[in-house]
């Protein structure tokens, strides 16, 4: 038996692949809760960030005596402008379904001999 038989046969034994996509789903349900926080956080005290972001661009301005004010003011645009939509898809998500998985079905093993390169998808 080759060594990759034998590192096959292991990861079947082990159920490899299962407990992979269960830590893949479990990051991308773990992923959404923190979005959802921040999103939380972000539109509950959304003076206290407006008040951090105008120290912050305050600050820059102060330190660089004003000589990048047009990019501190894009960037700034940009955050809001982030903000918002994080607002607003935690606004329009639906609760997820326990039976969904975000994580696909692998459809190939790391170690078949015949499965394609990099991505199993």
């Amino acid at each position: 038996m080759s060594f990759g038989e034998q590192l096959k046969h292991k990861a079947d034994e082990v159920h490899f692949q299962e407990k992979a996509k269960d830590f893949g789903d479990a990051v991308v349900e773990m992923a959404k809760a923190v979005m959802s926080a921040a999103a939380g956080y972000a539109q509950d005290n959304r003076d206290k960030v407006e008040d951090a972001l105008d120290k912050a661009e305050a600050k820059i301005d102060e330190k660089t005596g004003g000589k990048h004010a047009d990019t501190v003011t894009k960037v700034r645009a940009s955050v809001d402008k982030g903000i918002d939509r994080l607002v607003e898809q935690s606004d329009k998500a639906a609760p997820p379904t326990p039976a969904a998985s975000a994580v696909p079905d692998d459809k190939h093993s790391a170690f078949d001999e015949d499965s394609p390169a990099g991505n199993p998808t």
